[in-house]
């Protein structure tokens, strides 16, 4: 992974700078050696599918020279588990051969030594987190929506309670602003401890270091293409949306027969309704990042009618999704849902179009653009700029390093705001 000069160089220097001071002082292993700086803990990872994984774990082994990545996901037993980690492995180093040997498969607490540990969702702290306070290591966490986080609910409060409790944690990332005002409303921890970056991490350089030129309809191609990209966790997809998508299809084809459908993710044709799409939808699996830069060149929309709170109780989606987030930094307009109101800076008809979860509406919204669209790519293209102005990895990674820095070292933060202060107009303050 090629990270990019300018912030990244910057504070990747107050990295290195940070690590050569203190080894000395902290070395804690057998024989004297030195103890990584950075330790992350994942139940996934290294599995190139989970695109944000890769950009925000990456950016952390370059930025860190000595940080390793301990995998969770050959622990299931048995050799199949084992197998399918090998795999998953191999893979990563091909594609990132600079960080082979540093991943490697998660074995006893007590071994580990590290400045600091981090990982992500609150299943994966709380799954850990008795090892970890057996260990006495220190250790941060990003909060995103899903992986266990609940809102007002029993359980999810009660593990979010227990890890906050913890004498070795140190700070906990949110992504929404929901999540922030959640955990201080409820008193959960103190207002210190948390630190707010709004969006998520993706892998922004790659997407624009292999975009291609986009295919316009009607000129440059002869159907006008609106795609559908998530995973499937529930009968019907609601949570996602899928069931207003199809619907909102039926009704499209009905009137426009150029129009045509692509879906990615684990859906197939027996999501589908019965009559009236056939030959309409294509399918095309679960994808990494090398195949979206290509798919999205020929896609005008994607649609994401998610709701939440129907996958469980207090069960929500970030806003925008990664997938369309991904899809709007390649220049495709992006129509979603908002009904948390998370959404604290994209301007709904100028850079991104907030739909409904009712199939007659979205219908309405499509064609307006449909019938008209040069209007729907000049949109496409202030979706793409404020995106690439939100949620490009640099500007994503740059507090997120920072708030790492200072759960390590109090002369790492304060040298980690210095270098960051030089960078104020490249922050993201939404």
């Amino acid at each position: 992974m090629s990270i990019p000069s300018g912030i990244s160089g910057r504070i990747g220097e107050v990295c290195r700078t940070f690590l050569a001071r203190t080894r000395p002082a902290t070395a804690a292993g057998k024989g004297g050696e030195a103890v990584p700086s950075l330790v992350i803990v994942d139940d996934i990872f290294p599995n190139l599918v989970s695109a944000f994984r890769v950009a925000e774990y990456n950016y952390y082994l370059e930025q860190f020279p000595d940080a390793q990545v301990r995998s969770a996901a050959a622990l299931v037993p048995f050799s199949t588990n084992w197998r399918r980690f090998r795999g998953w492995i191999e893979e990563y180093e091909r594609q990132y051969p600079g960080f082979r040997g540093r991943v490697t498969l998660l074995g006893a607490f007590g071994k580990i030594r590290c400045r600091l540990m981090y990982l992500i969702f609150i299943n994966n702290a709380y799954r850990f987190i008795e090892e970890i306070d057996q260990a006495g290591i220190p250790f941060a966490f990003t909060l995103y929506p899903g992986g266990g986080f609940h809102l007002g609910q029993a359980e999810s409060d009660r593990k979010l309670r227990r890890v906050f409790s913890s004498p070795n944690f140190r700070k906990v990332i949110v992504t929404q602003k929901v999540t922030r005002d959640y955990l201080l409303q409820g008193e959960f921890c103190l207002p210190e401890q948390v630190e707010f970056i709004y969006g998520g991490v993706l892998p922004s350089e790659l997407l624009q270091a292999r975009q291609l030129p986009r295919r316009r309809y009607p000129t440059e191609k002869g159907s006008f293409d609106i795609c559908f990209v998530a995973h499937k966790y529930m009968e019907g997809g609601i949570d996602k949306g899928f069931d207003v998508f199809a619907e909102t299809a039926r009704r499209l084809v009905a009137v426009c027969p150029d129009i045509r459908f692509h879906v990615v993710g684990t859906f197939g044709p027996s999501d589908l309704p019965s009559g009236g799409l056939e030959g309409k939808v294509t399918f095309y699996g679960t994808r990494t990042t090398d195949f979206f830069p290509s798919f999205y060149a020929g896609m005008d929309i994607i649609l994401s009618p998610n709701v939440p709170f129907v996958l469980a109780p207090g069960a929500f989606d970030g806003f925008p999704t990664g997938c369309c987030i991904e899809a709007g930094l390649c220049g495709v307009a992006v129509f979603c849902s908002d009904p948390l109101a998370l959404n604290p800076c994209f301007i709904d008809r100028e850079d991104i179009v907030i739909v409904p979860s009712d199939p007659a509406r979205v219908t309405e919204i499509v064609l307006e653009y449909y019938r008209y669209p040069d209007r729907l790519y000049e949109l496409a293209a202030r979706c793409r700029d404020s995106f690439l102005r939100v949620f490009d990895i640099r500007r994503q990674m740059q507090p997120r390093l920072q708030a790492l820095l200072s759960c390590m070292d109090g002369q790492g933060e304060k040298e980690g705001a210095a270098a960051l202060a030089q960078e104020k107009g490249e922050e993201v303050t939404a």
